[in-house]
């Protein structure tokens, strides 16, 4: 049994004592109030037996004080009446679970004050009867008096002797005194005094019978009885008050023991654990010092002595600051902890300290302050590490990260300018067979220039992975969120690959289950790209069997509440699988399948080509969309890639694919003079053509500083703008055109840098549109398209130029 002290414990042992105190005072109070009513009802018995005695002495002693006998009658009424009324008014006491007066008793009260008034309205007849006897007796012997003087004839005083003492109404009595008015008056009041004594002793009779003394005997004994039982259950709450006190009292000295005994165990943990911290402080690795409220040195541990050189007694007594800071330790780290110590806060820093040989070395330092019961100040305990070699570590580390971004820097600036440069030369291949396939009819040279087209779109590609990959190194690459649907994606995915794949002998299956009218927002470019790279691997990968690519859309599981993002559009995840049955990959080179410049196997590269960066760029994209991809593959049987990616629900509807255009056909009704600025001479041919094809007139610049002094004498429809030049670049070109020449010509620029920070500032320098190359037919088709309202409404009339 659980007996430890507890507060809730102790509170309900001294209710159970108050209780049975309680039940104590009401034990004795009724027990002094069932003796009150004992002795009141002994009293009245005792004047009942009094009130009987006076009764029957009356009877013999004619002399007795009547007022005397009806006093007490009228005492022994008002007595049961008062005990009557009081036993009533204490039946309604409010003490429900322990009563103070029993119904019982107010019962036998009733009874007992009922009976006591018959009894003394009996004996009050009897007094009234005695009264009106001893009259009688009075009367007769006077008038008996008088007769006996009147009449001195003895016939005539025996008649008035027989009379009184023999009640002979029937004797002879003498005519003479029969008339006497005397004799009569004396007749009546002999017959008054039998009646009398008759009723007397009738009454006396009822008295007898009534047994009031029984009923009072029996009252006593009850009231009697309840006493004792009072002063019973007074001695046995006595007997558990005492009980209870001394359990309680031994239950508090025990406990008492008991948590001396814990305290002193607790005492003698804590002085052991004392002991083990001290030793442990004393002799830890780690430097610990305390100081006072002012940070004045008071106790140093053998790691501060062995880390700093100095000695318990040379650290008494002074700042650490003072003692162990030198030229090259941070002043302002230095005035941050100062002003920490000065508010009482705790701090954390790493800072530079001096040995006591002249050593630098670092420390990890936090300082926590002290504080007393009262909230002030009175030690500060400072904890330091040595982090030499971590400050090192990290110093050589941070060289290390700086020289590989530098050196990743490098690769992709070099991967950049490749491209650029690569993209030079491009642009005059593509462009002059974009031209040669627009100005001939002959099927065979558009054959051959078709071919010619595709290895040139196939080195661009190329380019592009490069550049791509490039720009995701370097964080530069960027999403579009343009409505689409997944027609628009499909549709150049069938028409590409279908023809590739009937030539090798491939089945192409496309199951789509993404409704035709269902509408995205996203980067419809890029998903493309990501498709095409991995269908161009499963074509090149698939010598024979078939190639299955599906789509499916399920509710994002992002947002599985609503389905809805921040901005509360809805959200879908689109599934995409490519599953082919070529010749799979192996389980040890299938974890490395997204690496950069990383193929299947060695002879993948001599067999099928490629810069093995197609599926690094695949997983990039995606992860860059918030996707998900993953591959399944089995040497010999085939491989299939899953593809998880989040698009938002629209309800816009996507702009119209660019229609394929012809250089011959005229994309604006209306000759332009155009100014081409570009430094590099095939660039300018292949760009002058273009636009001669359209029917508009040309005048070339070979840089930005002369295109600028020909605007300033004529007036051109639309300037194309080269970027880098020499002399003056596109981009300083054009800012001198909009803000000294202030001309509201449309400029289109034109490069070969793909970066995002290229088309910024060719149009934040105030450029309408930006062209890539390679020229592309259409791209520029489209732009003047795009701008002809701009282009054919210019007010200052055309200034003809010769096509130089």
């Amino acid at each position: 049994m659980n007996l430890h002290y507890t507060p809730k414990r102790e509170l309900c042992i001294i209710g159970v004592i108050t209780l049975i105190g309680a039940h104590l005072i009401f034990s004795i109070y009724c027990s002094y109030t069932n003796s009150f009513y004992q002795k009141r009802y002994i009293g009245i018995s005792q004047q009942v037996i009094h009130a009987i005695e006076q009764i029957y002495n009356f009877e013999y002693t004619e002399t007795k004080s009547y007022d005397t006998l009806a006093s007490t009658l009228v005492d022994i009424e008002l007595d049961a009446e008062s005990l009557y009324d009081s036993l009533r008014q204490a039946q309604f006491i409010p003490f429900q679970s322990f009563p103070l007066i029993h119904t019982e008793a107010v019962n036998k009260a009733k009874h007992i004050n009922s009976e006591l008034q018959e009894f003394t309205r009996a004996i009050n007849s009897i007094l009234t009867a005695k009264v009106s006897y001893e009259y009688a007796l009075t009367t007769i012997t006077n008038t008996q008096d008088l007769l006996l003087d009147k009449y001195a004839d003895p016939a005539e005083q025996l008649a008035v002797m027989e009379l009184i003492y023999q009640a002979a109404a029937n004797s002879q009595v003498p005519d003479d005194l029969s008339q006497d008015l005397l004799f009569k008056n004396l007749l009546s009041y002999v017959s008054l005094r039998d009646r009398v004594g008759a009723t007397i002793q009738e009454e006396k009779s009822k008295l007898t019978e009534a047994h009031i003394q029984v009923t009072l005997d029996a009252l006593n004994n009850y009231w009697i009885e309840q006493s004792s039982k009072s002063k019973i259950e007074a001695t046995i709450s006595a007997l558990c008050l005492l009980l209870a006190l001394g359990s309680y009292f031994f239950w508090r000295q025990w406990n008492n023991y008991r948590q001396t005994t814990v305290y002193q165990d607790e005492l003698l943990d804590i002085e052991y654990e004392r002991a083990k911290l001290s030793l442990a402080l004393e002799y830890a690795q780690d430097t610990i010092i305390i100081t006072d409220k002012e940070g004045l040195t008071t106790w140093v541990n053998k790691g501060f002595e062995a880390l700093t050189g100095y000695s318990f007694d040379e650290a008494l007594g002074i700042k650490p600051g003072d003692l162990l800071q030198g030229k090259d330790t941070d002043q302002k780290e230095k005035q941050r902890i100062s002003e920490s110590l000065q508010q009482s806060r705790s701090i954390q820093t790493e800072l530079l300290n001096y040995h006591k040989d002249g050593t630098p070395y670092w420390i990890d330092m936090i300082i926590t302050p002290i504080f007393d019961a009262q909230g002030n100040t009175v030690n500060f305990i400072a904890v330091e590490r040595d982090v030499t070699k971590r400050r090192e570590l990290e110093q050589n580390l941070a060289l290390s990260v700086e020289q590989a971004e530098s050196s990743n820097k490098a690769k992709s600036t070099f991967l950049a300018t490749m491209s650029h440069e690569l993209r030079t030369p491009l642009n005059g291949i593509m462009g002059m067979a974009q031209i040669l396939e627009s100005s001939t009819e002959d099927e065979t040279q558009k054959e051959q220039l078709g071919i010619l087209l595709e290895s040139g779109d196939h080195l661009l590609s190329l380019l592009n992975d490069i550049l791509d990959f490039s720009k995701i190194e370097q964080n530069k690459l960027e999403l579009e969120a343009i409505p689409f649907q997944f027609d628009d994606i499909i549709s150049p995915v069938l028409s590409t690959y279908k023809a590739l794949c009937a030539d090798k002998g491939i089945d192409l299956i496309i199951k789509n289950s993404i409704p035709k009218d269902r509408g995205f927002r996203g980067d419809k470019a890029r998903i493309r790209q990501v498709i095409f790279n991995l269908l161009s691997n499963a074509v090149k990968f698939t010598p024979q069997g078939r190639i299955s690519l599906s789509f499916a859309e399920h509710v994002s599981n992002c947002f599985p509440e609503t389905a809805l993002n921040v901005s509360g559009q809805s959200r879908s995840t689109i599934s995409i699988v490519i599953k082919d049955s070529g010749v799979g990959i192996s389980q040890e080179r299938l974890q490395h399948i997204f690496d950069p410049f990383v193929q299947a196997e060695s002879s993948t590269t001599r067999e099928f080509g490629g810069t093995g960066l197609g599926l690094a760029i695949v997983k990039q994209l995606v992860l860059l969309m918030d996707g998900r991809v993953s591959v399944q593959s089995e040497a010999g049987v085939g491989t299939t890639f899953f593809i998880d990616i989040e698009l938002e629900v629209t309800t816009q509807r996507a702009q119209p694919e660019q229609a394929k255009h012809s250089l011959s056909r005229q994309a604006i009704n209306q000759a332009l003079s155009i100014l081409i600025v570009e430094d590099n001479p095939i660039n300018a041919v292949v760009t002058k053509t273009f636009c001669q094809k359209q029917g508009h007139k040309v005048l070339l610049a070979e840089n930005g500083l002369v295109a600028i002094e020909i605007l300033k004498n004529k007036h051109f429809d639309l300037i194309i703008m080269d970027n880098h030049m020499p002399e003056m670049d596109g981009i300083t070109a054009t800012k001198v055109i909009r803000q000294e020449l202030k001309l509201d010509t449309v400029i289109f620029g034109c490069t070969a840098d793909v970066f995002k920070e290229a088309r910024d500032n060719f149009i934040s320098a105030g450029a309408n549109h930006v062209l890539t190359k390679p020229l592309q037919k259409e791209s520029f088709i489209d732009a003047l398209q795009q701008y002809q309202t701009q282009l054919i409404s210019s007010e200052a009339p055309s200034i003809a130029v010769g096509n130089e």
